[in-house]
Order: structure tokens, then C-alpha cells, then sequence
């Protein structure tokens, strides 16, 4: 494997990790804000992807997933 992949996968698995520990101190700071509570309530997708970025990316990647699956279909 070429070393310029390797550098890129590398840097995108730090940044994964980077997010997911910010995400992990969020969460632990607002899981009882009433705020939250009620944003997750009321929509929690949204809730959650407003306020946890490995949520939003998580999202995203699912919507390209089904674009790409649309456009086998036909």
C-alpha cells in the first residue's frame, strides 16, 4: 500500500477518534441539560445531529449509501 494511503487512512481514523471523544465530553456535559432533553424528544435525529458531529457524519454517510443504492436501481 502506497504510503500516502496509509498517511490518509491514518489521518482519517485520528480525525473519527478526534470527534468521537469531543462528541463523548459533550454528551457528558449537556446528557442532563433540559434543553437537550427536550430536543432529543422532540426530534431526536435532529437533536442528536445538531449537537454530536459523529452523529451528523454518521447521517451523512448513510444518505450517500442510499443515493448509491438508487442509482443501481433502475
Amino acid at each position: 500500500m502506497p504510503l500516502k494511503k496509509q498517511m490518509a487512512d491514518l489521518k482519517k481514523l485520528a480525525q473519527i477518534v478526534d470527534s468521537s471523544a469531543k462528541d463523548a465530553s459533550r454528551a457528558r456535559k449537556v446528557s442532563r441539560s433540559p434543553k437537550m432533553q427536550q430536543e432529543i424528544s422532540s426530534d431526536r435525529r435532529k437533536g442528536l445531529a445538531k449537537n454530536f458531529r459523529t452523529v451528523r457524519q454518521a447521517l451523512a454517510d448513510r444518505e450517500r449509501v442510499a443515493k448509491q443504492k438508487a442509482k443501481k436501481a433502475p
